[in-house]
């Protein structure tokens, strides 16, 4: 069979934001595909009717739709090829029934979200400057002071708020989200909030007469969900009121307008910022809350791959029936909230990354049968096969289950086998640790470790304790560094007894972000890996506070410790403590631009390790983030897995 290449991504296509129209008439999604030539993704929106694929756009850039009315689709574009400076946003439309994308209108600031109207207006969420608010107005000499103010200042960053900046959305200079009103037809727009005043998920009811919507005071926020409430505003007079307010008993995760009840995700935060969420219902007509019912499991797929591209739906609400994905054990399957009863919409082991229902239409995008990205209906029927051709004759490791009892709890894993495999012979080994730690691994295609069987490796992968799909199995407040890593070392041992052709002399280790936490974790407390890769890793939780765009409190939540309360249990967490026990060489991948887990913390860890005379290398990468290894430029993807792969093969023994 043919071998799984280092840039075999880039011949898959990803989907996602599946969608039908209003009534069902239509299905559309987008269809996205890395361009190494020009070091970018490219996305395009497409139909498909039955099987048959019809291809709506062609403008490389088409990343979001939404439908007008059931023959036409609404996209936000720029097909003018203007290079001036501009903050406003275009929206273009066509129709299904034939014919070229035309203007529709623009709106004077970036939006981020925007909902049509029965009268052909639109209530907009769009990007709000202070002291800039009356840019909504459209002033062309005040957008224009606006864009010169931006660009004399470019060298500066003034920072009044906390977090100051989003992984891959840089410095937020302090904007918000507000909301306005829209007339299409005067092309006017009014705002609705009020200055300084943040909104989110914003959704309008089943009749149109209310917005309801997440929002908070603009100010310095040491908790992710401080100040932060449930409101509404009522159309016919634009009165807002808040109707339910996040606290550290009841913090609302999520909601969804349902035909007669407001339904709510929501946490008693037993378990931190990892506690998942039971349904409640907020009465329409008393704004009264109460339990519906109790789930306390992962909602949306948490299950880790890297081919896909662009996101989609994981919850709607038809009627009162509540759709939703959710990660259970290892895989993330559809469910159906009917009548206060779950039941299961989807038994295909693997992940259902986004979908839609229209009546009795449902179609969703999945990784199944370990396959890349194709659409589905609900009994596994498969409607597409863009990825088929890419992959046919390739060599694809199918998942062999690894699950044992450790400490009174189960951990699960997989073993890929390498190509080719002859028992009696010894392969190598590259042990992969997931991020989160609140993800899972999951029986799907996964690109870098098909691509190390093809290179004669055994790859070996499991969820240790932290990981998600098991409630409070995810709960590890306190715990870094102990059971999680006890977790990780029995499984290596059992998959070494399990598999006696694996040559434990070359076993190779690499994680990212928890993972490469993990790593520099593992790299200071055994020297069982002939060689180790970390990934957008954290090594020092005293430096890490404060700096990462997830917040103040997740370092403090999740170490159940901060640099004034404990600062030794910060500290004892911290994998730059044990770096001069360090033996095992170690290479470091990290982006400048990466907020999550920022860069100095990958330069730490290197100093220390060359500071006590091991073998050490660090790979930085301009212009990437976080999201390096799953929505990376191309090449940077393809030069970070060769990178990794390199330093695995010259460290064979």
């Amino acid at each position: 069979m043919k071998k799984i290449t280092l840039d075999e991504f880039s011949n898959l296509a990803f989907l996602s934001s599946p969608t039908f129209s209003p009534a069902g008439k239509h299905f559309c999604f987008v269809m996205s595909h890395a361009d190494k030539h020009e070091n970018k993704y490219t996305a395009d929106i497409y139909e498909l009717k039955g099987k048959k694929l019809r291809r709506i756009t062609s403008g490389g850039k088409e990343r979001g739709f939404q439908f007008l009315d059931e023959d036409t689709i609404l996209f936000p574009g720029d097909r003018e090829g203007k290079k001036e400076p501009t903050i406003e946003t275009k929206f273009y439309q066509i129709s299904l029934s034939g014919g070229e994308a035309t203007l529709a209108f623009r709106f004077p600031l970036p939006v981020e979200k925007l909902l049509p109207l029965p009268d052909g207006n639109f209530i907009v969420a769009a990007t709000t400057f202070p002291g800039w608010e009356d840019l909504y107005k459209a002033d062309p000499k005040r957008t224009a002071a606006y864009l010169k103010e931006m660009k004399e200042n470019e060298d500066y960053e003034v920072v009044d708020q906390v977090p100051w900046w989003w992984n891959g959305g840089g410095v937020t200079k302090s904007a918000y989200t507000a909301l306005y009103y829209f007339d299409a037809k005067k092309k006017k727009a009014a705002m609705l909030t009020e200055k300084n005043f943040a909104v989110s998920d914003v959704k309008l009811s089943p009749d149109k007469s209310t917005v309801w919507f997440f929002g908070s005071e603009c100010k310095p926020l040491l908790s992710m969900e401080e100040g932060i409430g449930l409101y509404k505003m009522a159309l016919a007079d634009k009165k807002i009121t808040c109707v339910a307010e996040n606290n550290a008993h009841f913090s609302v995760q999520g909601f969804e307008c349902a035909e007669s009840f407001l339904l709510l995700m929501a946490s008693d935060r037993s378990h931190g910022l990892n506690t998942d969420a039971d349904f409640y219902k907020l009465s329409y007509e008393d704004e009264k809350i109460t339990l519906y019912k109790t789930y306390g499991e992962a909602i949306g797929s948490s299950v880790g791959s890297d081919v896909r591209y662009g996101g989609g739906r994981s919850l709607k609400v038809i009627g009162d029936t509540v759709y939703f994905i959710s990660t259970i054990f290892d895989s993330a399957d559809l469910y159906k909230l009917e009548d206060g009863e779950i039941t299961k919409v989807t038994d295909v082991e693997g992940s259902v990354d986004s979908f839609d229902v229209a009546g009795d239409k449902l179609r969703l995008i999945a990784l199944w049968n370990m396959k890349a990205q194709e659409i589905y209906d609900e009994k596994g029927t498969q409607y597409t096969r863009v990825n088929e051709k890419a992959l046919a004759g390739k060599y694809i490791a199918s998942p062999e289950k690894l699950n044992f009892v450790t400490d009174g709890h189960e951990v699960h894993g997989f073993v890929l086998k390498p190509i080719d495999y002859e028992e009696g012979k010894k392969y190598p080994v590259v042990f992969d640790i997931h991020g989160g730690p609140k993800t899972v691994y999951g029986p799907v295609f996964y690109h870098e470790m098909q691509y190390w069987t093809s290179l004669g490796y055994f790859v070996i992968y499991c969820n240790p304790t932290g990981s998600d799909g098991r409630n409070a199995f995810a709960d590890i407040r306190g715990k870094y560094g102990t059971v999680d890593y006890e977790d990780l070392m029995a499984f290596c041992d059992e998959a070494l007894k399990a598999y006696p052709d694996m040559d434990e002399k070359n076993v190779f280790e690499t994680g990212g972000s928890y993972g490469g936490f993990m790593t520099n974790w593992i790299i200071g407390h055994t020297d069982r890996f002939a060689a180790c890769a970390s990934q957008r890793s954290i090594s020092n939780w005293f430096s890490f506070y404060g700096v990462s765009d997830i917040g103040v409190e997740f370092a403090k939540d999740q170490n159940a410790a901060d640099p004034w309360g404990d600062p030794e249990k910060l500290w004892w967490h911290s994998p730059l403590r044990y770096a001069d026990k360090v033996k095992t060489p170690t290479l470091f991948i990290h982006s400048f631009e990466d907020y999550r887990c920022p860069i100095d913390q990958g330069y730490q860890m290197y100093t220390a390790l060359i500071a006590h005379g091991v073998e050490s290398k660090m790979v930085l990468f301009k212009g990437e983030n976080h999201e390096l290894s799953r929505s990376g430029k191309p090449l940077h993807r393809i030069r970070r897995l060769d990178e990794i792969t390199k330093w695995f093969e010259n460290h064979k023994r």
